[in-house]
């Protein structure tokens, strides 16, 4: 793996797994960086991922994102709306505002689910679909699945891969914040795998959640030595091909 950054963000985040790493030696961790599927299949199109990390206590997919600004994480037009009162005792004023202020993009959304970063006024992003952050690592694990799960199967091994999206720029400036409307981000350890959340808006809380997983994730919920290795050895043989 290359460890020759251009990105500080995605860099970042690579020092902090390794500090995990060396935090947590018992836990076997083999650190993927930049990965890359190419699919040979013209109904899944080509995917990349910034991090994945294979250890005993399972398998972590890590979507970087070092935005400053205010980033709405994975929200709805509609979440929108409800901010300014749109429909609340039958208003519709607010819909003015957000037609006027906010970039055409979101208005031509509808239903689906973008995340939004503000940097100021005129610098307005809109990522949807594909480009949404949660979508980028949900997608990544679905292709990555595709293409070992049958492998996997043969070796009696069904792992859990936890897709979480990272927003790991640190700033006291109060502009600068990630809004979590759905309270999805930067959830407290449970056993139940679905109640993880989709990621976490600071570094700190990330090694917080990861500590709370070394404590308390059950043997039967992780992954032993042998399975680790074997995980990793076929990531290498079919993703990385080194």
């Amino acid at each position: 793996m290359s460890e020759n950054y251009t990105n500080r963000g995605e860099y970042r985040t690579y020092k902090m797994l390794r500090q995990l790493d060396k935090r947590f030696p018992e836990d076997k961790f083999h650190i993927f960086a930049n990965l890359y599927i190419d699919s040979d299949d013209n109904r899944f199109p080509n995917r990349q991922v910034d991090h994945l990390v294979v250890c005993r206590k399972g398998i972590f997919m890590i979507e970087t994102k070092y935005w400053t600004g205010a980033v709405y994480h994975n929200i709805k037009l509609a979440d929108l709306l409800r901010m300014v009162g749109v429909g609340k005792d039958g208003s519709m004023d607010g819909l003015y505002l957000v037609k006027r202020l906010l970039p055409k993009e979101v208005m031509q959304q509808g239903t689906e689910s973008f995340t939004m970063c503000i940097k100021n006024p005129d610098n307005i992003q809109v990522y949807a679909g594909d480009e949404n952050p949660i979508n980028q690592v949900v997608l990544f694990g679905l292709s990555l699945n595709r293409l070992i799960q049958n492998k996997l199967n043969q070796l009696g091994i069904k792992p859990y891969i936890h897709e979480f999206v990272f927003y790991n720029y640190v700033s006291e400036d109060p502009d600068n914040k990630v809004i979590d409307l759905h309270n999805v981000l930067d959830q407290p350890y449970d056993d139940d795998f679905n109640k993880w959340g989709e990621g976490f808006s600071k570094p700190a809380l990330f090694r917080s959640f990861y500590s709370e997983v070394h404590e308390k994730l059950p043997d039967w919920l992780g992954l032993t030595d042998e399975q680790v290795n074997a995980i990793a050895r076929l990531i290498h043989e079919t993703v990385v091909l080194d």
